[in-house]
């Protein structure tokens, strides 16, 4: 190893350890750092490109992508024990078949709706933006060649004969399949004999405890991962990257804004039959919180209070509809993000993708969507359950993950009023919405309890 790689070398860790130290001796937030990580890869990567000899380059790339793409394999590592602990845990806050018939069935079906909704927004708007089209990947990660079978295979393989065997070759919708018919059996069984599943419940509940800590611990080396991957990939592309982050941006905040206001809208207006401006108005106190929070988990107890107090959603509606879907309803992390990355990933790596594939994309982000909202950073960790399944390079996530922190503001607010949607129409289809109530706020302030108008 000659001087000068041992001198960049010596850059990056000093760069890898001023990162820790910023934990360690600052208050600043997991976001900043992220963000800082960012710049440090990037001008270390610059540096490299304009600095160095294609052999030199070559050699600092595969330390890079030590860092880089070890971080991405930890991500990868997360998968099995997360889907199927994650999708149960959520099935069995229904506490019984009464639930899960009259406000699950309603709830879950509408989760399902929405997801594809956005799945398919996510796809159409990449494809015509043409987000990744752009990439430079030459040397960033070798291209596989996936066989996909026709639509009948496709299906047929998604019965789990064996979910061990297809959760040892990461085949994730049998797992997810099976999970989901676990999760409804333990739920039947809970409604008729809750002590026959209390043990159940209570280990489901420790994994998946386990499962968070051990995701958290992978999470929080996100800023090494994201110098790592940015190191790598502008050492190899200079600034010609810098266009297609700026594009997938700007798609995911028009997708978002899509499903915000056309669908959800669409579904107040014509299934609710309420004016989505005047939701919007009530709902803007839980939409701003999680904007700003970036959390779907800790804006739940205001997202509760709004449903109630300003959306005017009977009690057990709201307190069944938030926390399930704080857990269950991801449109913007489990439809929009990883649809528009898996077109990213395609267009980066010259993939053409099969009818077969495009219809994955939906099934696949849809289903792994559940329970990603109890994982920080869920978002990630699902979009590479998606990357997995349809057959595309997984380390297309390590492209785009440096602007994570910009495009999960967007994504949780999305999440929240995707909640807060769904409590007014289940409400409303079970005669629990109070309209005329609704109808009679005159909201003066949004972050103000809304005041009933008098009548004249």
């Amino acid at each position: 190893m000659d001087t000068t790689v041992l001198l960049w070398l010596a850059g990056f860790v000093l760069l890898l350890v001023g990162l820790g130290l910023l934990k360690r001796f600052t208050s600043l937030s997991f976001s900043v750092r992220v963000f800082i990580a960012m710049l440090a890869g990037m001008a270390l990567g610059l540096g490299v490109f304009a600095g160095v000899s294609e052999e030199t380059g070559g050699e600092l790339r595969r330390w890079f992508s030590l860092v880089g793409y070890g971080y991405v394999d930890l991500l990868r590592m997360l998968i099995i024990p997360l889907v199927p602990t994650s999708i149960i845990a959520g099935f069995l806050k229904l506490e019984n078949t009464r639930e899960l018939k009259q406000l699950g069935t309603r709830t879950l079906g509408l989760f399902l709706i929405t997801a594809t909704i956005a799945s398919l927004i996510g796809i159409i708007l990449a494809s015509i933006l043409g987000i990744g089209a752009g990439a430079v990947t030459e040397g960033l990660a070798p291209r596989e060649e996936t066989s996909i079978g026709s639509i009948f295979q496709q299906f047929r393989s998604f019965i789990p004969s064996n979910p061990v065997e297809a959760a040892a070759e990461t085949r994730l919708i049998p797992l997810v399949v099976f999970s989901v018919l676990l999760g409804v059996a333990a739920v039947i069984e809970q409604g008729r004999k809750p002590e026959r599943v209390a043990a159940f419940r209570e280990v489901i509940s420790s994994v998946l405890h386990v499962v968070i800590r051990l995701t958290k611990l992978v999470i929080s080396l996100t800023p090494f991962g994201v110098l790592g991957l940015m190191a790598y990939w502008m050492s190899n592309t200079g600034l010609s990257a810098l266009p297609d982050l700026g594009l997938f941006v700007l798609g995911i905040v028009i997708a978002c804004a899509l499903q915000i206001g056309l669908v959800y809208g669409g579904l107040l207006g014509g299934v609710a039959r309420i004016n989505p401006w005047r939701f919007y108005r009530a709902a803007s106190p839980a939409m701003l919180l999680a904007f700003t929070s970036r959390s779907s988990a800790g804006t739940l107890t205001l997202t509760i209070n709004t449903m109630i107090n300003r959306l005017k959603v009977s009690s057990r509606v709201s307190n069944f509809v938030g926390p399930i879907g704080a857990v269950m309803n991801m449109d913007a992390c489990g439809g929009i993000y990883p649809a528009m990355v898996s077109i990213f990933a395609a267009n980066a790596f010259g993939i053409d993708l099969s009818l077969i594939q495009y219809v994955l994309i939906v099934v696949v982000s849809i289903l792994a969507s559940i329970g990603s909202a109890a994982v920080p950073m869920g978002a990630t960790a699902f979009t590479v359950i998606t990357l997995s399944a349809v057959g595309l390079p997984v380390e297309a996530i390590g492209l785009v993950a440096g602007v994570d922190f910009l495009v999960d503001m967007f994504r949780t607010a999305t999440n929240v009023t995707g909640d807060l949607t769904t409590s007014v129409i289940v409400g409303n289809s079970l005669g629990e919405f109070d309209r005329e109530a609704f109808n009679s706020q005159v909201f003066t302030d949004s972050s103000e309890e809304p005041q009933t108008a008098e009548s004249p």
